[in-house]
């Protein structure tokens, strides 16, 4: 849904894949208490660092320009955050390995939602409606689309966070050292860099973010390919999902459910992508890219798209969806995906960064203005990362995503078909993550009494089954709530 192209992905997803599936141990390094399930939790009491790293000598640390805050990583939520913060006067450094390496993922969002987030200076196309198609024929959404250009919206925020005061910093983060002056973070070219907060922007599978327990996540997996076309296309609207079958041979492919999502650039130009929605994986993710590449090639045939040439661009998408929420009682603070922002049942992740962006910075800057010790600031800040009434939601997305997980692609067709047969504001709300939790509940209990019966029924057995406990227990309390 939100296209990353990632060309590392096919090198680094095995291993990612275990790490989020706690098959291997290689991560923070936290003390015993904090890897109990007994709430509220005590701090540890000593330093926290990256496993097989010792600490390092904080007399020989550098300042960078008096640092207070250190956010790590320069994707689109670090700079989102780092942004917000200068703009309030926080003092802020961010480090990377390579800061100023154009960003790989192509981001896009709902034009309602550009426009609200200020961002619509920056779409390189916007589509005033969109579709979505399943067996029983096209539903017209009355919703707008937009693409970012990302490597113009990145060089300017990277501008706009140096005219500010603000640093940007070449460097690849080894360990995390909390004390009681503040942090410091030690880099593998030994650089040691103090500030008094540290965020993690880097992105899903940080060890230096410890998560709740929990099952391991979801993952959305997607090939994409823009290709030049021979018919000409019309361009006032993008297929948002298209669930029509491929033919026979997806019996034969060992492939979850996929849908077809595809934006025209041009009237000769189109980018199509077949997108695995959600699914718990056998494989890593990596692994099933050439099944999809192959059911795309197939959909576009059936289609008549007529191709020229090669393809112009390829793009290999993984998103864990449902993973963990953050413990929210470590001093290294996260965003993004490390602080697993990603909408459990779509997969959108940047709308809810620049949505939050501007409550996070003014926690950071509240906290840092008034600076007593190190402890106290963290917890406080991460209540606006993750407000309760956001975790009872996410609570609610991650019950419909175990649902998306079950259903086969007959099923998902239908499931989809009535989704958008709701209100406008009902689905908008649920896509867009924005709806508050009583809306979001009442817009589920209002699916529930609108669907066929072996959609209700699978409903039912998964309310009143494990992943129905796991969302009570969250709203109870029994969670972090």
């Amino acid at each position: 849904m939100q296209a990353p192209f990632v060309d590392w992905l096919t090198l680094g997803s095995e291993l990612f894949f275990q790490l989020s599936s706690g098959r291997l141990l290689t991560h923070l390094e936290v003390s015993p208490e904090l890897r109990t399930d007994a709430a509220p939790l005590a701090w540890a009491a000593r330093p926290v660092h990256a496993r097989g790293v010792r600490a390092a000598d904080r007399s020989s640390a550098t300042t960078i320009a008096a640092t207070q805050l250190w956010i790590v990583g320069a994707g689109p939520a670090g700079l989102a955050l780092a942004e917000a913060c200068v703009a309030r006067g926080v003092r802020v450094s961010v480090l990377a390995p390579d800061p100023r390496a154009a960003w790989r993922p192509n981001y896009a969002m709902w034009l309602d939602d550009a426009t609200s987030l200020g961002v619509e200076p920056y779409l390189a196309h916007r589509w005033p409606g969109t579709t979505a198609r399943f067996a029983a024929g096209p539903r017209p959404l009355d919703r707008g689309y937009a693409l970012l250009d990302d490597r113009r919206w990145q060089l300017e925020s990277l501008a706009r966070i140096e005219r500010a005061g603000g640093s940007i910093v070449a460097g690849t983060l080894a360990a995390i050292d909390h004390d009681d002056e503040g942090v410091q973070l030690d880099c593998d070219d030994g650089q040691r860099l103090r500030g008094q907060l540290v965020v993690d922007a880097t992105g899903h599978g940080s060890r230096f973010v410890a998560l709740e327990a929990g099952p391991a996540p979801a993952y959305q997996v997607a090939w994409g390919e823009q290709w030049a076309v021979e018919k000409e296309l019309e361009l006032d609207r993008a297929t948002f999902m298209d669930w029509s079958s491929t033919g026979a041979a997806e019996s034969d492919e060992s492939l979850p459910p996929t849908f077809c999502y595809a934006l025209p650039l041009a009237r000769d130009r189109l980018f199509a992508e077949e997108t695995v929605l959600a699914a718990r994986l056998d494989h890593a993710p990596a692994s099933y890219f050439p099944a999809l590449r192959r059911r795309l090639d197939r959909r576009l045939e059936l289609q008549g798209v007529g191709r020229i040439g090669e393809p112009l661009e390829l793009e290999r998408c993984v998103i864990p969806m449902g993973a963990a929420l953050p413990r929210a009682d470590q001093r290294t603070l996260a965003f993004g995906g490390a602080a697993s922002m990603v909408h459990p049942a779509t997969g959108y992740l940047l709308t809810t960064v620049l949505r939050r962006r501007a409550r996070v910075a003014d926690a950071i800057a509240t906290e840092l203005g008034h600076w007593v010790s190190p402890g106290g600031p963290s917890r406080r800040i991460w209540q606006a990362i993750w407000t309760p009434a956001e975790v009872r939601a996410w609570r609610l997305y991650s019950f419909g995503l175990e649902i998306i997980c079950a259903l086969d692609r007959a099923a998902l067709d239908r499931f989809f078909a009535e989704f958008f047969e709701l209100p406008d504001h009902c689905w908008r709300g649920f896509v867009s993550g924005t709806a508050p939790t009583p809306e979001l509940m009442a817009t589920m209990l209002r699916y529930f009494a609108s669907v066929p019966a072996p959609i209700r029924a699978r409903l039912g057995s998964a309310l009143f089954g494990r992943e129905g406990l796991r969302m009570l227990r969250g709203f109870g309390g029994l969670q972090r709530s």
